[in-house]
């Protein structure tokens, strides 16, 4: 079987072609402006120029900690057109985590949304970073801070470098995953991989001359880059976003934004649908919605409510934000679909031996064609060969596979907690609690919500002697970690349980159930967002 083209190899040559085709036709829009083809070539020109004048050159890391914004757009293809990498950062987080990422990156600059420069401040003496360059919001229009230089002059007008156009199997960026037993892990995306998986996305996702693409997921995963950016601008579509989810103004901000076509988790899901009844629910704009973990029971529901169509699929960052998804034209309801063409999946057992139909088994998947799929983790050559084991990608979660060749999700055979949309790993919450003085030991697990996904639950052992009120251990927390990694529930126990060889029982305390455990909302603790 062929796999399809998607007509591009690199970002910096889709978004110089789609302006010499499109002109001014209108590619992005956010809430108070909208971009054409033309205005996003030429500014991200003008980042790539900027960039190179302050040093950045190709092969150089530049982070970036922005919210949904057009400057986030301008500087992922600016770095594209000067042969450097994007390292986009989850906006939540800060201290330790933070740290780490922009460590481990190597980032030589960074973008940074002014209302996050405080979260970044105490970290800059420990850094490698050259220079920073402040986008202000309205919260914060002022200057930038100390020696950070504001973002407009980035944009000002310079030479356009002539630099190559970057080859299929050069970085792109890197995206941080969760890690279950040690600091998160930086996938090396290279260019053809996120173009190859938009384009397969966008032909099973019932296009149209018209469609608007829309999203209010973060730019800085793939989920709205792959999902919504690229498919709309392969297709020479508008994408359109919202800088964060608001279930009580969605359907409104969509058909505002002109959306035919929305991506949606599980979380937003169920919170969509949990919201009361109005006689307005179908009066919006949209027809499909891209979804992943929608349940068989609240699947037709939430279609006949809203008045759409749900198609579907199954994705993660290292080989694609879809890897399964639901033929358009034959949907089966509760399965994620059937392999991208891009992609082999199979299903096997710990020995990695392939398991018969209809046996839950790991998922692991290999590409069809070369860079379709993440180049390995940065600096971290052992957790490469280990995800790659016996030539297949190891997702760590359990399906099935029917007759007709559906998958079926099951469950996560890997320790990552998914909350809200967010993978995080027990290892970072944990190294947090233990940090508190008083704390001798824990384990985080994640407990079923009723939002969908988990909520996070830590057991907690105390050193000898000591105690600890929940309220000072929940708050000690949120000041170190970000909000969604913060434990909605701790339950203090007198030991840890471990195995023979010392590791914590971490399948006995998801399973232990009616302990004295405290929660974080019942004792109105709220958290900040970013």
């Amino acid at each position: 079987m062929a796999v399809p083209d998607p007509g591009f190899h690199d970002l910096a040559t889709l978004v110089r072609e789609k302006a010499r085709r499109n002109g001014d036709r209108i590619a992005l829009r956010f809430a108070d402006r909208e971009i054409s083809y033309a205005e996003l070539d030429r500014r991200s020109d003008r980042v790539a120029a900027g960039l190179a004048a302050h040093g950045i050159a190709r092969g150089d890391r530049v982070a970036a900690l922005l919210f949904n914004c057009p400057e986030f757009l301008d500087l992922w293809f600016g770095t594209a057109k000067l042969g450097a990498v994007f390292v986009p950062l989850n906006t939540a987080l800060k201290g330790d985590l933070l740290g780490y990422e922009l460590n481990d990156s190597g980032a030589k600059g960074l973008v940074i949304d002014a209302r996050l420069y405080e979260a970044y401040r105490p970290l800059r003496s420990g850094l490698p970073i050259a220079r920073e360059w402040v986008v202000p919001s309205p919260e914060r229009p002022s200057g930038p801070e100390g020696d950070a230089l504001p973002w407009a002059e980035l944009e000002e007008e310079r030479p356009v470098p002539a630099v190559p156009a970057p080859m299929p199997w050069e970085p792109a960026a890197i995206l941080y995953t969760s890690g279950t037993t040690g600091p998160p892990k930086g996938a090396i995306i290279p260019h053809a991989k996120p173009l190859r998986t938009a384009a397969e996305i966008a032909a099973r996702s019932r296009l149209h001359p018209d469609a608007v693409l829309f999203t209010a997921l973060p730019l800085f995963h793939c989920n709205a880059q792959e999902m919504t950016t690229l498919s709309a601008l392969l297709n020479d579509l508008t994408a359109a976003y919202d800088e964060r989810f608001h279930a009580s103004a969605y359907w409104e901000t969509a058909s505002r934004l002109g959306a035919t076509h929305v991506s949606l988790l599980i979380s937003m899901v169920n919170v969509l649908f949990k919201q009361p009844a109005r006689p307005t629910d179908q009066g919006h704009s949209v027809r499909v919605a891209l979804t992943a973990g929608t349940t068989r029971e609240v699947w037709p529901e939430f279609e006949r409510r809203f008045g759409l169509t749900i198609i579907e699929l199954y994705g993660m960052t290292e080989c694609g934000c879809t890897t399964l998804m639901n033929p358009p034209a034959h949907v089966r309801v509760g399965s994620v679909g059937t392999p991208l063409g891009f992609v082999e999946a199979e299903v096997v057992d710990d020995q990695d031996r392939p398991v018969p139909t209809g046996t839950r088994g790991e998922l692991v998947v290999r590409p069809r064609a070369p860079f379709s799929m993440f180049l390995g983790y940065h600096q971290k050559a052992e957790q490469t060969v280990e995800a790659w084991r016996n030539l297949w990608f190891h997702t760590g979660d359990y399906v099935t596979r029917d007759a007709d060749g559906y998958f079926y999700f099951i469950d996560r055979k890997k320790d990552v907690i998914r909350r809200r949309g967010e993978n995080l790993a027990p290892y970072d919450v944990e190294q947090a609690l233990n940090r508190h003085p008083a704390v001798f030991e824990s384990v985080v697990v994640g407990v079923p919500s009723p939002l969908g996904e988990e909520d996070v639950k830590a057991f907690v052992q105390l050193r000898p002697g000591q105690s600890v009120e929940p309220r000072a251990l929940f708050e000690f927390l949120a000041e170190r970690l970000p909000f969604f990694m913060v434990p909605r529930f701790i339950e203090f126990i007198d030991e840890i349980p471990k195995t023979a060889n010392q590791k914590a029982q971490r399948y006995v305390l998801r399973q232990r159930r009616g302990g004295p455990e405290h929660d974080r909302e019942a004792l109105g603790i709220v958290l900040r967002r970013p």
